[in-house]
């Protein structure tokens, strides 16, 4: 069984990891904040491609290809920005 001091110790220990884990998932959701702004400018910042690629018909190999990766990506952004989004909105106050 621990001493007095020992649980002290131990306690002032177990605070520092909590608040040092704190600041850990608050760089996490700070993180998550960056990259949602960061995808959320890939539509404006990348206009003249997507515009591009999307009046891109099916014919044509390469224009089948990449339209096709397109819809892929934006399936994957979609996905990532939903989830950034997720961790940024994070209530690490409760």
């Amino acid at each position: 069984m621990a001493t007095t001091s020992e649980v002290k110790v131990g306690m002032a220990a177990i605070a520092q990891r909590l608040s040092d884990q704190r600041q850990v998932m608050l760089k996490a959701k700070s993180n998550a904040g960056s990259a949602s702004l960061a995808l959320a400018a890939i539509p404006t910042d990348f206009a003249d491609v997507i515009a591009t690629v999307t009046a891109f018909g099916t014919a044509n190999a390469y224009e089948a290809t990449v339209k096709a990766e397109l819809t892929k990506m934006t399936a994957e952004f979609s996905a990532l920005k939903t989830k950034a989004d997720a961790v940024a909105a994070v209530d690490l106050n409760s």
